[in-house]
């Protein structure tokens, strides 16, 4: 085993290498993808621990990852989708294969853990536990009503591994950008789209009193004009990439962490969340395209943007039960950080484990059915 995970090592660091080589990428965005993800799992060991000084605005994460994702994805598939080289159905395909091998991963783990939970109805959380990982490998969210619901988990819509609720929203505008770039509805449909997106974001934050909603029921479905309108900007960000600034790179990524980790400035929360969100966070992927990066920041780059998807995936649970270990144990504060930082190594060491051992093995086989097919 230990054979295997090194030779799968091996040969991931070669790919990095000739990566790097190639130049391609937009390393800048690949390294703050990879501190996005750390923050987030900070966030989630904050909420466990009852830690309000530890990145409490790590929510706002994923409305980088949004903006962030429309940008890759029309670098990577709008042009060969307007010209018919990939067909709607090919490229939705490539995004299963991508998001999906971990979304099952990420499950199977959140069972393991899951089950070994005591003093629960037995027979009620099996129940459960079978009814969210169905629901949670099919990425069809769970609204918690009286006829569907799952009282001894957590009560969200994903409720083994609640970041899945951002991949949900990923399916929905990939779907929505396959077909608007298959029928080139770009020219004139993206700026209405951006538009009423953000005005309906406006009101959503708003009413909300914050912009982290989307993942539980109540607020589920205010999650569309979340990821509409980052997702969009994203696209938009990609029509004017050679207008992007250089030597940006250092300011904005200091004012992105700023925004995730730094406490809460007495403002209105709807009012500072409005700005990161239409603001701050699309002026931070625009500002960061031509990022000047050494060759060990290159390095980290890759590594950042290859494990921020498997650590985004894979952490919640993990979490979960580190945390809820921790309280158990009655820890002080300073013991209390001591679990984060270690917890947060460990998660990372696992995801960078199963990034390399099952997921790019597994999207590899399933690219090479897929072509056969």
């Amino acid at each position: 085993m230990l054979s295997h995970i090194k030779m799968q090592w091996w040969a991931l660091r070669s790919e990095v290498e000739r990566s790097e080589s190639t130049g391609h990428r937009y390393a800048g965005l690949d390294l703050l993808r990879g501190i996005a993800a750390l923050v987030v799992v900070l966030k989630h060991f904050k909420t466990r621990l009852d830690l309000p000084y530890l990145a409490p605005n790590g929510y706002l994460a994923v409305d980088f990852f949004f903006v962030l994702s429309g940008f890759v994805i029309a670098s990577a598939y709008q042009g060969q989708l307007k010209d018919g080289t990939l067909s709607a159905t090919a490229f939705f395909r490539k995004r299963l294969i991508r998001l999906l091998p971990l979304v099952v991963i990420g499950a199977i783990v959140a069972v393991a853990l899951e089950l070994g939970r005591l003093n629960l109805d037995q027979m009620q959380h099996l129940k459960d536990v079978a009814i969210a990982f169905v629901f949670g490998i099919a990425l069809l969210p769970i609204l918690q009503t009286s006829g569907l619901h799952t009282p001894t988990l957590e009560q969200s819509v994903f409720p083994l591994n609640t970041p899945t609720w951002s991949l949900f929203f990923e399916i929905f505008a990939n779907i929505a950008f396959a077909v608007c770039a298959r029928f080139r509805l770009f020219s004139w449909t993206l700026l209405v789209v951006i538009f009423a997106s953000g005005v309906w974001l406006l009101f959503a934050i708003k009413s909300a009193g914050s912009a982290n909603f989307g993942f539980n029921p109540a607020g589920f479905w205010l999650g569309f004009p979340r990821v509409i309108w980052s997702f969009s900007v994203g696209l938009l960000i990609y029509k004017y990439r050679f207008h992007a600034p250089k030597g940006t790179f250092v300011p904005a990524s200091v004012l992105l962490i700023a925004v995730l980790i730094l406490p809460d400035t007495g403002l209105p929360k709807a009012l500072t969340d409005t700005i990161a969100v239409m603001i701050i966070m699309p002026v931070v992927v625009f500002a960061c395209l031509n990022a000047d990066l050494g060759r060990t920041a290159r390095r980290w780059a890759v590594w950042g943007g290859n494990l921020s998807y498997p650590l985004y995936a894979l952490h919640y649970p993990l979490v979960h039960v580190l945390s809820f270990a921790a309280k158990g144990l009655h820890l002080s504060w300073a013991q209390q950080g001591g679990v984060v930082i270690a917890g947060t190594a460990v998660i990372t060491g696992f995801s960078a484990v199963i990034y390399a051992v099952v997921d790019v093995p597994a999207r590899r086989r399933l690219s090479l059915l897929a072509r056969r097919a």
